[in-house]
């Protein structure tokens, strides 16, 4: 019987079906070679071998290191079973390279703290130096080129990293291989190293940050001062602002280049405690206060804290798994400065408010931080959040801590403060200085720009005025029957206010002199007139009255005597005017001969001073009245003036003028 044919072709159909099904994803798919695809480097977890210890016959490449301890990279010793060890321990790895290899390098972001490089058995690099002289160097992103000849063709290549830690620091410092090592190419890591670097930067964004606006703020402090020497808080602001961009400056510095780690950690805390000691004698000046127990016990404080984290970086202090002490002390000095805020917010001082909100803030974060860190109360979740929330307020763009904002808030209201009292006293400025300039004015109408003829005399009269308007004056009033009285004063006080004052006694002279020529009657009227309007201030005033046949009238209130021919006229002295109601002012008569020399002057010449200190006093005056005018007022000016100086001279002369 003859077969069908249609079992054997459904075989067919299914064995061509199957082939096909079979072969398609050989069609489809890649081939990918895992050798070219992947990144030329290798994470060196290991487990490295590991013993404490020291042997330079450890490097070599044909060492056994079978019985060493097992350690994984990426974490340091003290975590791994040797806590509280401190000194040198050895790491070695066996990695096996590929046929061809290409130039390799050995990247190592972090070693705590100083380690030699050994690649088969030769030293290829180091980071700081070991014992026997030992240095511990800050350094990241280390970068070791493996020389071509140390790279074996066919065989593993044996890494060796020798690795020493200041045993002094072996209570609080970790210790090894902190980090992962790379191994990979050359070309590839040093790539890989400068992305690494780039990466910092822009990390300690927040530091380099610091850095920028404490430089800005500190010329601007500086250059406040400049443009007003007398206020000196503008001074000790710009110099505490500018060992804050110096502390900044030393931590990023650090970040960036090998930096010797004594060298950074004692500068980093002088210029620390600096910085806020003239932080706190800012605030001192500019809240106008005495150096007080708050003041003292704040920089103590700080100094205190200071020598604490020197203590516990030098390995010399252990905190015992509690907050360092150094928090607390902290606490205490930031507690101090608020209370010295409190103090002129209780005097009621400008501004105050503006700098004691962000200490107030300051202190809390230091108080929440320590407690945070207290024993009993570590483990807790609250106080694990409240650690980190403090450390990262702020995380983009950059990451920012709770102190660092709330100091950047007190260092922008700071300077807001500065600016605006730098503004309000400018203004003050320009308005007293609108007010001198009236007062000159003034002053200019009350001094006689023309001396008038007096027969039979010889008058001469200098006015030197002072920087500031002063209350120097002087008239010459000529009489009806001939003769004239004559009149020079001082008034206390300066600028506008004196200025007044002269205007008021000046108009009160000339209207008595319409009824009166006794000098005694013309200061008693004057004093009245001055108790009436003054404001506490006074006058020293001397009327003389001098006839057509050289005879003088004397009246003084409390002014200079004047001096004849080089000797002090003895008068009699009443008290100041505007002083007391009951001033009585007696005359003094006594008759001029042919050439003698009557000289009147104020103050502003026998006190006259040298840059250092010395008067020109009464001798020097009295040897110089028997010059003329001119001469008198220079000399006092070249002796050094600082008050307005006034000179008048009246001579006689030959003969006397009838009556």
């Amino acid at each position: 019987m003859k077969s069908s044919p249609r079992p054997v072709m459904c075989l067919r159909a299914l064995a061509l079906f199957t082939i096909s099904v079979l072969t398609i994803p050989t069609a489809l798919a890649q081939a990918i070679d895992f050798g070219a695809g992947r990144e030329p480097v290798v994470l060196l977890t290991g487990p490295w071998r590991f013993n404490a210890g020291d042997d330079p016959g450890w490097a070599a490449a044909d060492f056994d290191d079978s019985r060493w301890s097992l350690l994984a990279a990426g974490q340091s010793w003290s975590e791994q079973g040797y806590s509280g060890y401190g000194g040198v321990g050895w790491y070695r790895l066996r990695v096996d390279l590929p046929p061809n290899p290409t130039a390799l390098a050995l990247y190592l972001p972090y070693v705590d703290s100083s380690c030699q490089v050994f690649a088969n058995g030769r030293l290829i690099g180091s980071i700081g130096s070991l014992p026997p002289a030992p240095r511990f160097i800050i350094q990241y992103n280390s970068l070791f080129s493996i020389p071509p000849g140390d790279i074996p063709v066919g065989r593993p290549l044996e890494l060796a990293i020798r690795v020493w830690l200041n045993p002094a620091f072996a209570g609080s410092a970790a210790g090894g291989l902190v980090t992962l090592p790379q191994l990979g190419d050359a070309a590839f890591l040093d790539n890989w190293r400068k992305l690494q670097i780039h990466d910092r930067f822009w990390r300690s964004a927040a530091r380099e940050a610091d850095v920028g606006i404490n430089l800005f703020t500190a010329l601007a402090g500086i250059g406040l001062f400049l443009l007003r020497r007398r206020e000196r808080e503008y001074l000790w602001w710009g110099i505490s602002q500018l060992f804050w961009a110096a502390f900044a400056g030393i931590s990023l510095y650090a970040s960036f280049y090998p930096t010797h780690y004594t060298t950074a950690i004692i500068a980093s805390e002088v210029v620390d405690f600096l910085a806020y000691f003239l932080q706190f004698v800012f605030y001192i000046v500019f809240l106008h206060q005495r150096p007080t127990g708050l003041f003292w016990t704040a920089a103590l404080a700080t100094l205190g804290a200071r020598m604490v984290d020197l203590g516990l970086n030098f390995g010399l202090l252990r905190t015992n798994g509690g907050p360092p002490l150094s928090s607390m002390l902290s606490v205490l000095a930031q507690g101090c400065v608020v209370g010295i805020l409190v103090i002129g917010e209780h005097r009621r001082e400008r501004d105050v408010a503006f700098l004691l909100i962000p200490n107030s803030v300051m202190l809390a974060c230091d108080a929440l931080q320590t407690l945070a860190s207290l024993p009993q109360l570590y483990a807790q979740p609250w106080a694990g959040w409240m650690r980190g929330f403090l450390s990262r307020l702020v995380t983009w763009p950059f990451s920012l801590s709770a102190f660092q904002l709330v100091g950047d808030l007190e260092m922008l209201a700071v300077l807001v403060i500065l600016v605006r009292r730098y503004a309000r006293s400018r203004q003050d400025e320009e308005r007293l200085e609108s007010e001198l300039e009236a007062a000159r004015a003034v002053q200019k109408v009350l001094i006689p720009n023309e001396i008038p003829a007096i027969p039979g005399f010889s008058v001469e009269t200098v006015y030197q005025p002072a920087a500031q308007v002063g209350g120097d004056f002087f008239q010459i009033i000529p009489l009806p029957a001939g003769g004239a009285l004559i009149a020079i004063g001082d008034v206390s006080g300066k600028g506008m206010p004196a200025a007044m004052t002269v205007s008021l006694l000046v108009g009160t002279l000339r209207t008595l002199a319409h009824y009166t020529h006794s000098p005694g009657e013309i200061l008693t009227s004057m004093n009245r007139r001055m108790l009436a309007r003054s404001q506490g201030g006074f006058t020293t005033c001397l009327v003389l009255r001098l006839d057509n046949d050289r005879t003088l009238t004397l009246a003084n209130a409390g002014h200079i005597a004047p001096y004849l021919d080089g000797r002090e006229i003895e008068i009699e002295n009443g008290l100041p005017l505007g002083l007391a109601e009951s001033g009585e002012y007696r005359e003094t008569m006594l008759a001029l001969q042919d050439q003698n020399q009557l000289t009147l002057l104020t103050d502003g010449v026998v006190e006259a001073r040298r840059p250092g200190g010395e008067l020109l006093g009464f001798e020097r005056t009295r040897a110089l009245s028997t010059q003329r005018a001119r001469e008198v007022a220079q000399a006092a000016q070249s002796f050094g003036q600082e008050d307005d100086i006034t000179v008048l001279t009246l001579s006689v002369a030959s003969a006397p003028i009838p009556a």
